[in-house]
């Protein structure tokens, strides 16, 4: 490898202990680092926690400081992770944006020696590093018998298994070269949410704190008034929009605190079923061969994932409900459209999609329509109440759409009791999708000013497991970690930006 004259300077520059990372971040990537992403990166503690509100720089302090450990020194192996790939390879798609640019190609493509985007994206570096962008999985199953120098879990509130981040300070191991030990550094990345071991992980990186231990743990912060590329005008139209508590954890970043919600954050922990995120993975990013036909998912960069369908299984019962909407993604009058397979406990999500409308119901009724010609569904239920009155009639008079009505207005506690009870005794399985989590860990009876489109979706479907024929003979026990079966499915009508498919 031949280096520059700036590459002697400014790889040299950047080095930690030479505390002029703002040289090497303005030359390879175009910005110098703000103050707490400054922080984030000088950071010498083995484990590192970052909370962080939206627009605050989290994402481009992350992929700014990992591309300069791998840059600066030698045989440096990273890892971002996260438990969905969308969001674990937001910082590939900063680093490959530096890489690939006309202004920073020049200073960077010859210190790169390879990039490989599937069946997971790694850079490969000339002076023997490199970065891997993939999911954990479950308890880190993903990446056993590997090592690197540094981890990064992004968005690490949502992982509430405490296992998965010991098993990844287990892959922290060895020597980077001979006589050279790996860095061994842990990063918690997230925005804020209410996850036992993150709180405390942050709560040993602040000074002052009870339980402080600061030779291992360092807390950060952030929030949208740290990035001064944010204007004050744009700040206030965000706040307009937002609840007192939603401008706390949003826009302040600090813990939220949902106080009385009707759905305790264990039970939801207990409903959310990893091994469904990684059927999703294996299907659509197999090691080896071509994707499985079936499976689909489509991930919004902020929102999460905003579609998640699984094959067809002949022979088994599936319920469907929709809540009918023409806004968009995440606002409280998007669509959505479930789909239940109840021919086991726990009743296990086959489909999912948060619909965004932009001002039309059709991209709803076109979800609800193809969830029916592909799952059969025993029973289907639509929101039929308030704005949506005549919403089933149109569906059934225009797209031949039959469907069981469902009157929010009488049957609404018993819709949430319903599914409060399915929590409560774990006959619920579904994937971790960022929108329904944080729908379900908000909610209250009083929802008037909460996004629950979602949760009254799910809510719907509980009602409705009631009435399936022959529920009691025909629906099984099975154990979660049951197998998936894998069958041939038909494919999504819509294109999205997002979309990542078999």
């Amino acid at each position: 490898m031949i280096l520059t004259e700036a590459d002697r300077y400014f790889l040299v520059a950047g080095l930690r202990e030479n505390k002029l990372y703002p040289h090497l971040t303005k030359w390879y990537f175009g910005a110098e680092p703000l103050a707490k992403q400054y922080a984030y990166h000088q950071a010498r503690q083995p484990n590192v926690t970052w909370v962080g509100s939206i627009a605050s720089g989290k994402s481009w302090g992350i992929a700014a400081s990992v591309m300069s450990d791998c840059l600066t020194l030698p045989g440096f192996k990273a890892l971002s992770t996260s438990i969905t790939s969308a969001q674990a390879e937001i910082p590939f798609e900063m680093a490959y944006s530096w890489i690939t640019s006309e202004q920073y190609r020049p200073r960077i493509d010859h210190l790169i020696a390879d990039i490989v985007k599937r069946p997971y994206p790694l850079i490969r570096f000339k002076n023997g590093s490199s970065w891997l962008f993939r999911t954990a999985g479950q308890q880190a199953t993903h990446i056993r018998g590997l090592e690197f120098d540094r981890v990064v879990f992004d968005e690490a509130g949502y992982e509430y298994d405490i296992e998965t981040m010991n098993a990844l300070r287990g892959r922290l191991r060895g020597e980077r070269l001979p006589g050279i030990p790996r860095m061994a550094r842990l990063d918690a990345t997230t925005s804020p949410t209410d996850c036992p071991w993150l709180r405390d992980w942050f709560a040993r990186g602040t000074p002052g704190s009870l339980d402080m231990q600061l030779a291992d743990y360092a807390a950060i912060r952030s929030t949208i008034y740290d990035n001064t590329h944010i204007t004050d005008e744009q700040i206030r139209l965000m706040k307009a929009g937002y609840s007192d508590e939603m401008i706390r954890v949003e826009l302040m970043g600090e813990f939220p605190d949902y106080g009385n919600t009707m759905f305790p954050a264990r039970h939801i922990a207990t409903a959310e079923d990893r091994l469904l995120n990684d059927a999703m993975e294996l299907a659509i990013r197999p090691e080896k061969g071509d994707p499985l036909p079936g499976w689909r998912e489509d991930v919004h960069p902020r929102h999460g994932v905003t579609l998640w369908e699984r094959p067809y299984i002949p022979g088994h019962i599936y319920v469907e409900a929709g809540d009918p909407g023409m806004g968009d993604v995440p606002n409280r009058n998007a669509g959505a459209v479930m789909v239940l397979d109840v021919t086991y406990r726990p009743y296990s999500l086959a489909y999912l999609h948060w619909v965004s409308g932009r001002g039309s119901y059709m991209p709803f009724l076109d979800s609800y329509r193809y969830a029916l010609d592909k799952y059969y569904p025993s029973l289907r239920g639509l929101d039929a109440t308030g704005t949506q009155a005549a919403m089933d009639e149109l569906a059934f008079e225009a797209n031949g759409i039959e469907v069981s009505r469902i009157n929010f207005n009488r049957d609404k506690s018993g819709m949430l009791n319903a599914l409060s009870l399915l929590l409560t005794n774990q006959d619920l399985a579904f994937p971790f999708i960022k929108g329904l989590h944080l729908q379900l860990a908000r909610y209250t009876r009083n929802d008037k000013d909460l996004d629950n489109d979602l949760v009254m979706t799910l809510a719907m479907i509980a009602f409705l497991i009631r009435h399936v024929d022959g529920k009691d003979e025909g629906i099984q026990h099975q154990p979660r970690s049951r197998p998936l079966r894998y069958q041939q499915g038909t494919r999504h009508p819509q294109k999205g930006r997002y979309r990542r498919s078999a």
